[in-house]
């Protein structure tokens, strides 16, 4: 361990934001058409209570939301349910907490898009796992209207059994008089060769679809891999359809996007909410459910951060980056899966899919996030990262975390500070947390760098900038007790890592790591730190300042698990931590994934060289 300032150059890297107008319960306001699977599991991810909801909600644009549907629990047929009280909250980002219309007292963790409404319970402590879908319905006054190329992608439980999981990705091309073309189906089933991804044709496959946007779709059944008959809704716009089952036992979720033409890698960029249920008998945990958020940046990179529900293992964090590919007919590959993107490119689906991966049956949905802005003093509600991971939002603060906010009218103009760092009135700005002033390494019109408070504590904290007396609008975030992030040596968040020899020359190609040696990872976001430091110091060698999630913490250098040397503040610098390990026996050689995991959230998003 020692200083690092003269081989680690700290540059903050900063993002475009596009704004429009923040959201509120009024941009929820209409009839939407929506899909709910629910799976209940015991500990061991046995199946035990799935549940199935297929219909109509109606939003007030007050808080409250009505719904009629037909609903199917276990392998029983279906029954009529609705419900006239529900109830619904938005933010200003687009969170938005939703009485879950199948298990009574539960709240969605939604988010909510121009595009469709999308999540999943994550915050329960019990072992149900879902994905929620709902999407705008035609104006009374309108025609809807099913034309052209659909992507789509289905999760399928028939039965309620796990035994006879099944996912597939196709293409629904129109014809005439409510037929569709000749359909490859890609994907596996439980059931046929272990799991093994195949490729079925189906001929024949129908539809219908009246003037309310609501139908049937027909797929016959010569396909293993998907079939039946299931009921269709089409979004207003046209861009996406949305369905399922609602025959005795049908557990299924089908989502299709409408094709992008002449597409490629820049079709998919921008910030989108996400949302995914994955079932897996060969992992442990088995089962996950999650709402997140996924950053493409056009060149067939990726970044996510996924809230997630686990069997027998509650709520956790998760962040990582990836590699996607987009064709000319807008199908392409994430990694391990099969995907697509469409609606203009305005929303994606997934599905696992891997010769290497037969047991994963997981989908996968998003849609653009709502673009947002403000006069005056903005503080973007989708613009707070980590300033080290550049996670996409709903990726939560933690104590001591250096984060980087994004807006309009931060400050008159750039400065930057120097421990320790100021925690108020640096020039002419305070950054309050859960009203407490935050230390202030960096200002600028419409960038500001800043250090959470030790003693901030959740689940959730309020942010709001004030510029010379003038104050931002409040923005609410998630709080978690570690949020890491190891920097980059580009600043982008991915990549190789921040990572030194004990020489404190930089980890690269031209000098690789090798095993047994010893390197120190710097990184943000391990939170609370023993002995404590006061907000906007730097930690010291004497004493060192560990973490308080020291015992906890888990490095893993290409999927092998290092021994931890040493975990807390990165002398002389306030807000950066640091971990040293000794890098284990490894069978592969090149740039390996380095990973963390803490009791409450999972990284990997930087490389590491190794000879």
């Amino acid at each position: 361990m020692g200083r690092v300032f003269s081989v680690f150059s700290f540059i903050f890297f900063s993002i475009a934001i596009v704004h429009a107008q923040t959201l509120s319960n009024a941009s929820l306001n209409g009839k939407f058409f929506f899909r709910h699977v629910s799976l209940a599991m015991d500990s061991t991810g046995d199946l035990t209570d799935p549940r199935s909801l297929i219909g109509t909600m109606s939003f007030d644009g007050a808080g409250h939301y009505s719904f009629n549907g037909q609903e199917v629990i276990g392998n029983n047929a279906a029954t009529a349910l609705s419900g006239a009280s529900g109830i619904y909250a938005v933010d200003p980002a687009g969170f938005v907490s939703l009485d879950n219309p199948l298990r009574s007292g539960a709240k969605i963790n939604a988010r909510l898009s121009p595009e469709a409404l999308l999540g999943s319970t994550t915050e329960t402590t019990d072992n149900t796992f879902d994905l929620f879908a709902a999407i705008p319905a035609p104006a009374s006054s309108a025609t809807a209207a099913l034309s052209g190329s659909y992507w789509a992608a289905t999760l399928e439980y028939p039965g309620g059994s796990l035994a006879s999981a099944r996912s597939a990705i196709f293409n629904l091309a129109t014809g005439a008089g409510g037929s569709f073309a000749g359909i490859a189906v890609n994907g596996h089933a439980a059931a046929v060769s272990s799991g093994a991804p195949q490729t079925q044709q189906i001929s024949g496959a129908t539809y219908t679809l009246a003037a309310d946007g609501t139908g049937s779709i027909n797929l016959g059944s010569s396909s293993t891999l998907v079939g039946g008959s299931k009921t269709l809704y089409v979004s207003a716009d046209g861009n996406l359809i949305l369905g399922g089952s609602t025959a005795t036992g049908s557990h299924d979720f089908l989502i299709g996007i409408k094709a992008v033409a002449n597409a490629s890698a820049a079709s998919w960029s921008g910030n989108f909410w996400a949302a995914g249920l994955r079932y897996d008998s060969s992992e442990n945990p088995p089962a996950f459910a999650y709402s997140g958020a996924v950053h493409t940046n056009g060149t067939q990179g990726l970044t996510w951060t996924k809230r997630m529900k686990a069997v027998a293992a509650g709520a956790s964090d998760f962040t990582a980056v990836g590699a996607y590919t987009i064709n000319s007919d807008s199908s392409g590959t994430l990694p391990l899966s099969s995907a697509a993107v469409g609606a203009a490119g305005k929303a994606f689906v997934s599905i696992a899919l891997s010769t290497t991966d037969p047991n994963a049956y997981e989908l996968d949905f998003g849609a653009r996030m709502a673009d947002l802005s403000g006069s005056g003093v903005f503080l973007n509600p989708q613009g707070i990262y980590n300033a080290a991971s550049y996670a996409p939002a709903g990726n939560p603060i933690s104590p001591g975390e250096f984060i980087t906010l994004f807006g309009s009218g931060l400050a008159a103009g750039a400065k930057t500070a120097t421990p320790p760092y100021p925690t108020g009135g640096f020039s002419g700005v305070t950054v309050l947390i859960n009203n407490k002033p935050a230390p202030i390494y960096y200002v600028s019109a419409n960038q500001i760098n800043a250090l959470v408070p030790y003693a901030t504590t959740g689940p959730t904290a309020t942010i709001v900038v004030q510029n010379n007396g003038a104050n931002s609008n409040t923005v609410t975030v998630p709080v978690a007790a570690t949020s890491p992030g190891i920097y980059a040596l580009d600043q982008s968040g991915a990549g190789p890592g921040a990572i030194l020899h004990q020489d404190y020359t930089i980890v690269n190609a031209a000098k690789p790591a090798h095993s047994g040696e010893t390197l120190q990872i710097f990184l943000t976001g391990m939170g609370t730190v023993s002995p404590a430091v006061a907000d906007g110091t730097a930690g010291s060698t004497d004493p060192a300042h560990l973490s308080n999630a020291d015992a906890q913490a888990t490095v893993y250098v290409g999927g092998l698990q290092c021994s931890v040397l040493y975990n807390g503040l990165a002398p002389g610098f306030p807000g950066l931590y640091q971990i040293n390990i000794t890098v284990p026996a490894l069978p592969a050689a090149g740039a390996l994934p380095l990973a963390i995991s803490t009791p409450n959230a999972y990284h990997d998003q930087v490389t590491v060289q190794i000879q």
